[in-house]
């Protein structure tokens, strides 16, 4: 592959279904968001069922800037399978990088969404409380990201929590292996 999105699409690598997500690794990894659409169309053209096809394509629109494009795109196999939640998240992305957000689309399924609160900070209790072992930020982080799509990051999970005394939080310099616990009462 070379820098100006050039791709040889008969090349005998691209008929190789691991070779292909190989080039799709490295286009993304360079930044290189036209070839990486220009690919993902590529795959799209020759799988156009594939579910994973119509994901990537989605999101190297959004990677490329392309956010109407993203969400026309996507708009069809939201309709078809309201439950990937790949698909809403690619909708959401492009929403929310082209200033919009969950309501300026007309869902089949509305996702889930969570924004930083207190609900955030309470259900992080209720969780802890019941375990003997701290455990890391990263780890609280991931049981929100795989009911949902997350507006906040996991250094600003960290952040809250350090500022509520129900939390103990060891190794905070460590960001995402910072380790959390309940405070025990005394």
């Amino acid at each position: 592959m070379n820098n100006n999105s050039e791709i040889n699409f008969h090349d005998e690598k691209f008929d190789d279904e691991f070779e292909e997500w190989e080039a799709f690794s490295a286009l993304h990894a360079k930044e290189d968001y036209p070839g990486l659409v220009k690919f993902c169309e590529h795959r799209f053209n020759k799988y156009p069922d594939d579910q994973y096809s119509q994901y990537y394509l989605g999101a190297a629109y959004v990677l490329n800037g392309q956010y109407e494009k993203a969400i026309n795109f996507m708009s069809k196999y939201h309709r078809e399978f309201p439950e990937n939640i790949d698909f809403q998240h690619v909708i959401l992305d492009a929403l929310f990088l082209s200033g919009k957000d969950e309501n300026d689309f007309n869902w089949t399924e509305k996702p889930v969404i969570f924004r930083m609160s207190n609900e955030i900070l309470d259900i992080c209790y209720k969780f802890l409380k019941t375990k003997k072992k701290s455990r890391t930020i990263d780890d609280l982080y991931f049981k929100f990201q795989i009911k949902g799509y997350l507006l906040f990051s996991v250094e600003d999970l960290l952040k809250k929590l350090l500022k509520d005394n129900r939390f103990t939080i060891s190794k905070a310099e460590d960001g995402i292996f910072a380790e959390v616990r309940v405070t025990s009462k005394k």
